[in-house]
């Protein structure tokens, strides 16, 4: 059965079986699969899809364009192959299958996000998310030609930064709990490089510097 690896926080890379998928016909194709894996939770109607990847064009224009870009698409995963399929395909609709066997970072980071209180958050899951966080989500991609869909990069993005501090912030709490406090300082530094302005990171990484011995490098980050 083929795996299927989507990793998008950070520039776009997919596998499948772990050897890097070639094929796409244009950035189009790599924008259908983001969208589709990203969004899972429910069917998306096929004009919809049309007008978030073609916006300008004429209805028929756009829909013809999002059959061939489907087509390329489920070529390049392999979908005919897999078992289930990757793609929920009806004439009306597309849904990316969550239960295939395929694996997204972005679904990772939210579950391990997955928390009332970092005390009760599992640690080997925050690592793990915390691995997979790259840089910002679908960094250095754009569709120039639909305003659409770069709205929608923008928005989840945004939320994905947010929830990325969140499991890192957790992850520092368990590292300076466990008296681990240089592995603290490392996760903190990583926050206010996600968000310069959280002012809780700062305060965080100062704090387990200061906790570390490191009063003089806590001032030096204060008045920086």
């Amino acid at each position: 059965m083929p795996r299927l690896e989507i990793n998008l926080l950070g520039p776009f890379q997919a596998t499948l079986d772990g050897i890097p998928l070639t094929g796409f016909d244009s950035d189009k194709v790599r924008a259908l699969l983001a969208y589709l894996a990203v969004e899972v939770d429910r069917p998306h109607r096929r004009e919809k899809l049309a007008g978030l990847l073609w916006p300008d064009y004429p209805d028929r224009s756009a829909r013809t364009s999002l059959r061939r870009a489907l087509a390329n698409l489920r070529q390049v995963i392999a979908d005919s192959s897999a078992a289930p399929a990757f793609l929920l395909v009806t004439p009306q609709t597309i849904q990316f299958n969550h239960r295939s066997a395929a694996n997204l970072d972005v679904a990772v980071l939210k579950a391990a996000a997955d928390w009332a209180s970092c005390s009760i958050a599992d640690k080997a899951r925050l690592e793990t998310a915390a691995g997979l966080y790259r840089g910002r989500f679908l960094e250095g991609f754009s569709l120039a030609d639909s305003s659409v869909f770069e709205e929608w990069q923008l928005v989840t993005a945004e939320a994905l930064q947010g929830v990325a501090g969140r499991v890192l912030a957790c992850l520092g709490w368990w590292y300076e709990r466990e008296g681990r406090y240089e592995a603290a300082a490392d996760i903190h530094r990583r926050r206010t490089q996600i968000d310069a302005y959280e002012e809780s990171a700062h305060q965080d990484l100062m704090r387990v510097l200061a906790l570390n011995g490191q009063r003089a490098a806590a001032l030096a980050h204060f008045e920086g």
